[in-house]
């Protein structure tokens, strides 16, 4: 058996695929080897992913966090170590999504999950990219980056009283409680793209429209039109937050004389389809 990783700072979308073609997904945390360490892995691997160990022969793990060999190498052993027999290789989430997107195509393919990042991709191998910075310098346009400019909003009292009023009575949070969970806790940047189900949810709101639509400029101006070639290759992308405000990424996409030719949820569907037909 065939087992494909998706993984994210918050979640990790396993496919298994049977011998006789079937296939079934798991769900878990998310593996990002910058936030999760050896007992995280563990966890997930020997009690949270219910799969037969034994029986899986191959891994193709595709991870947010795994583009520097050092840290693929590390979540390569990680797994070895809950899979003896399994073949594995580890490659960054960002190729997950150029070969889910593209297949064996040209074109431009960018995330816009928790984080955001883009690459030039030629078919094979990804040929230029922008360079991944976090949550914290960068990720322009991802759900932390939302989530984070919406509670600045929040407690600077920018947002229109409704919308206050609205958040108020649906997180019920303290700036205390905001700083614990960004500056002590792990996970910081799942837990500003937790705010995103806001925005998702009034995103026909001026206020959010616009919000939304800076930060999506942000990430086109950094990481769309530094492309010589952004106007003539197909730009594709993937993540849930590219999925949900759809729209007003198309709005700035179409500022930017440039046009998508796809957007996909998840990148699973993508990635299987793109190991069946090696």
């Amino acid at each position: 058996m065939i087992l494909i990783a998706d993984s994210g700072s918050t979640k990790t979308h396993w496919k298994q695929i049977h011998a006789d073609g079937s296939d079934e997904s798991h769900y878990t945390k998310g593996l990002n080897p910058y936030f999760a360490g050896a007992d995280i892995f563990d966890k997930v691997l020997s009690k949270d992913l219910p799969v037969d160990k034994n029986k899986i022969m191959c891994i193709h793990f595709y991870g947010a966090g795994c583009g520097a060999d050092s840290k693929a190498e590390q979540v390569a052993n990680f797994i070895k170590s809950h899979f003896p027999k399994a073949r594995i290789y580890v490659y960054s989430d960002l190729l997950g999504a150029a070969r889910a997107l593209l297949g064996n195509n040209k074109g431009i393919a960018c995330i816009l999950g928790t984080g955001s990042v883009s690459c030039v991709y030629d078919g094979k191998k990804i040929s230029r990219r922008t360079p991944s910075l976090g949550y914290i310098l960068a990720d322009e346009g991802g759900g932390a980056s939302l989530g984070k400019e919406l509670l600045k909003a929040y407690f600077y009292k920018k947002l229109p009283t409704p919308l206050h009023q609205a958040f108020e009575k649906d997180f019920n949070i303290s700036r205390e409680e905001v700083l614990d969970k960004v500056y002590r806790q792990p996970a910081p940047n799942a837990y500003l793209a937790s705010f995103s189900k806001f925005i998702r949810a009034n995103h026909q709101e001026p206020f959010i429209h616009n919000l939304v639509y800076g930060c999506f400029k942000e990430f086109f101006i950094n990481h769309i039109i530094v492309y010589p070639s952004f106007k003539k290759l197909p730009l594709a992308f993937t993540g849930s937050v590219s999925s949900n405000l759809k729209d007003i990424l198309a709005e700035v996409a179409s500022e930017f004389g440039a046009s998508i030719s796809k957007i996909m949820k998840e990148p699973m569907e993508g990635l299987v389809e793109y190991h069946r037909s090696q």
